[in-house]
């Protein structure tokens, strides 16, 4: 997980937690079933977005997304 001071906010890019595209320091979070050799896609997510929660029975690190709005 790699951490910018920026947002790349070009096109319509938006938070896909927030939903919004402030200019806030950003986590870009590897993106799953993309990794081919040492290249994986990446999405930004507003680092203060990020609420993790850790299972330690099941060595799980998660967050819950509540996508009502």
């Amino acid at each position: 997980m790699n951490i910018f001071e920026h947002a790349n906010r070009g096109g319509d890019w938006k938070c896909p937690v927030c939903h919004k595209n402030k200019d806030s320091r950003v986590a870009l979070i590897p993106i799953v079933g993309t990794r081919d050799g040492n290249i994986v896609e990446g999405e930004q997510i507003h680092l203060n977005c990020i609420n993790l929660f850790y299972n330690m029975e099941q060595k799980i690190l998660y967050q819950i997304i509540d996508d009502e709005d």
